[in-house]
């Protein structure tokens, strides 16, 4: 799929990481290489090679980035943490499609589907795929040391998304249309980007939610800068959060415009006992889920019934999702600890597979749903304990906002499957990291002071 300009796209973009390494500082660099190609390169768009998976935007930016930050780059980088618990989730993470694999060696019929049995390869080269996922967080966590580079990094993502809001909104005006008029298709159902009598828009992002998703993110940034009296371009930070919140109510995506909003209110006004609260439970709820789920603890009933005091259209997409959500699960536990696979065994035959978690479920079982999840609560929950590690009150706010802003992160693959993406997890490698950073120098300061 795609045009021979998209294939020359993908092969550049190693060359454009080199030369953005060879000039930028290395976070600036990471930043520009995994961001930058999540937002310009062509969405279902892949170079396939013998024996190895598909290198579509996700791998190669993530090649891309891990290459260029070890060999052109000045700073030392890891394959993967060197210690730390998130080390042992990565390892799950890596592992666990070769253990489903090898737990995955018959035939499975859905319906009148015959799907084979998978194979070692199938689990060499999922692994590898799942290695370029974690690669965002794996770079990030070592890039990102001292406050000033999250201030930094939450600069770059400003700006970011001040360059993409033009053609967000050139797409709101005239409809998704930039992924075809340059790579030749549109990578999604058009029918999907359709709300409210107007457009969601796409660009090359591959769908509205995700889009949502990314103006969410940008809002989140702009947000914790406004509260440190952060000033990135000549406006004041207030009206930079205000461009970004219309930007985000044009979206037109009811989830993502929820969290945004819940964002802004939380973090402008929550005191900050409150915030970490906030982040703490709703990270706690999204990460037990499953066992809600399973066990009929989760008021999906009450959820539905009360958007549908609101708009009808959006409590049957809701109540939808959970049905399919719920049918999914029932598969899952058939095989709980390590999952059908992919190629189609995880679903059924009508099955709509739209929550990243239950994706995740059907595929790696429990163990992949705690590598990816946990990776990600973990670090919620290290980034709150971090806050307690300075007395700087602009610091502790910032730290409190990423955490946050990954907790809702979370709990947007609950009903979307945002963080299939993979670029996301930038952010949790950063909070992750800003908090050790401040743990182990206390702790050190302490340790010291005794000689």
């Amino acid at each position: 799929m795609g045009n021979s300009f998209s294939y020359l796209v993908l092969l550049g973009w190693p060359i454009v990481s080199v030369v953005l390494f060879s000039k930028l500082s290395p976070l600036q660099a990471a930043f520009w290489t995994i961001v930058g190609g999540a937002l310009l390169l062509p969405v279902n768009v892949s170079l396939d090679m013998p024996g190895f998976p598909s290198f579509d935007k996700v791998a190669v930016s993530s090649v891309s980035a891990m290459l260029a930050a070890k060999f052109v780059g000045r700073r030392k980088i890891n394959w993967i943490p060197k210690s730390g618990l998130e080390r042992w989730f990565i390892i799950a993470l890596i592992l666990s499609p070769i253990i489903t694999a090898l737990a995955n060696g018959e035939v499975v019929f859905r319906g009148d589907i015959r799907l084979n049995g998978l194979t070692l390869y199938h689990g060499l080269s999922d692994a590898l795929s799942m290695y370029f996922f974690v690669v965002p967080f794996i770079l990030f966590r070592q890039l990102v040391n001292t406050h000033d580079d999250v201030i930094g990094l939450l600069k770059l993502i400003i700006i970011a998304g001040l360059l993409y809001s033009v053609p967000i909104l050139i797409e709101i005006r005239l409809s998704p249309q930039l992924h075809t008029w340059i790579y030749g298709f549109f990578p999604h159902q058009f029918i999907q980007q359709m709300r409210f009598g107007g457009f969601r828009p796409v660009v090359f992002l591959g769908h509205g939610l995700v889009v949502s998703m990314f103006v969410v993110v940008v809002l989140g940034a702009a947000t914790l800068l406004w509260k440190s009296n952060v000033r990135v371009v000549r406006y004041a930070p207030s009206k930079v959060v205000i461009y970004f919140t219309l930007i985000l109510l044009l979206c037109k995506s009811v989830g993502p415009g929820f969290l945004g909003l819940v964002f802004v209110i939380a973090v402008g006004w929550l005191p900050l006992f409150l915030l970490s609260r906030l982040s703490a439970v709703t990270a706690c709820v999204v990460i037990g889920y499953p066992l809600l789920c399973l066990y009929g603890l989760f008021p999906h009933e009450v959820l539905v019934e009360f958007v549908d005091q609101f708009d009808r259209s959006k409590s049957g997409s809701l109540g939808f999702r959970f049905y399919h959500e719920a049918q999914l699960l029932d598969l899952a536990v058939q095989k709980p600890f390590f999952g059908w696979g992919g190629w189609g065994r995880n679903r059924l035959v009508d099955s709509i597979t739209d929550g990243y978690w239950i994706i995740v479920m059907g595929k790696y079982g429990v163990f992949g749903f705690v590598g990816i999840f946990g990776l990600l609560g973990y670090s919620v929950l290290k980034g709150l304990k971090g806050v307690s590690y300075t007395t700087d009150l602009k610091e502790k706010r910032v730290l409190l906002g990423l955490a946050l802003l990954v907790t809702l992160i979370m709990v947007d693959q609950i009903p979307n499957s945002s963080l299939s993406r993979s670029w996301m997890l930038f952010l949790v490698g950063a909070l992750l990291a800003r908090a050790n950073s401040l743990i182990h120098v206390v702790k050190g300061s302490k340790q010291a002071k005794p000689l």
